[in-house]
């Protein structure tokens, strides 16, 4: 073999090692067809556990973006939920809300970008004290420290869901409800009067009816708070 075949084989050999590495990652899609996929791949599933499966597979597919991991999360969180799992629930809400976090502070071009908005991120705030609120009821006893604990983590994600947008009603609805708990009934009333207000305000009429007729908990003495 003379010098030129060498350094021939030689050159194609280096341009099928910068090559190949490369060809092996999927193409990266356009932000439709990654939400076509989200949807064939994990949201429309069927059933839940089948659903669950996939969405976790579809955490790995490196055709999508990381901004979509916020959505798939969720999609997760919330069939674990329908499933009554609401210790899972709590996991993926919170890996949701990371991942939502994350994206949010990714710079990005505006086709791939999938903002974390303030009413999402109060929205998935909410979310994750309804699964505690849920988990507390279903899995503790309804005056024990465990459960007093479990209702304050409810009450600071209701803040920050408030923090991120000040007229989500139903969070104050909820709040309301960790106040009266807390024997707090003066935080419980003016909570209850904004979540009757912003959902006047916000045309949700059917909601506001129900809050204005809704009975909160009762204090719970040996949760009051000093």
């Amino acid at each position: 073999m003379d010098g030129r075949t060498c350094s021939l084989r030689l050159a194609v050999c280096c341009a099928l090692a910068i090559v190949l590495p490369a060809a092996q990652t999927p193409p990266k899609l356009h932000s439709r067809d990654e939400w076509r996929v989200v949807d064939k791949e994990c949201r429309d599933v069927l059933p839940a556990q089948a659903k669950i499966r996939a969405c976790l597979n579809l955490l790995s597919d490196q055709r999508l973006s990381t901004a979509y991991l916020a959505p798939i999360n969720g999609e997760i969180s919330s069939t674990f939920q329908s499933l009554r799992d609401y210790d899972n629930a709590i996991k993926y809400k919170k890996i949701e809300i990371e991942r939502a976090n994350s994206a949010a502070k990714q710079p990005s071009s505006s086709d791939e970008a999938l903002p974390a908005s303030f009413g999402a991120m109060s929205l998935r705030y909410m979310e994750l004290g309804s699964l505690q609120s849920l988990n507390r009821l279903a899995n503790f006893n309804s005056q024990s420290d465990e459960a007093r604990r479990v209702a304050s983590e409810e009450q600071n994600n209701y803040n920050l869901a408030l923090s991120y947008n000040p007229m989500n009603y139903r969070a104050y609805r909820y709040r309301a409800e960790i106040h009266s708990l807390f024997c707090d009934s003066a935080s419980a009333a003016q909570d209850m009067d904004a979540a009757v207000r912003f959902a006047e305000q916000t045309g949700d009429q059917d909601a506001a009816r129900d809050y204005k007729r809704a009975r909160l908990g009762a204090c719970i003495p040996a949760w009051r708070k000093d």
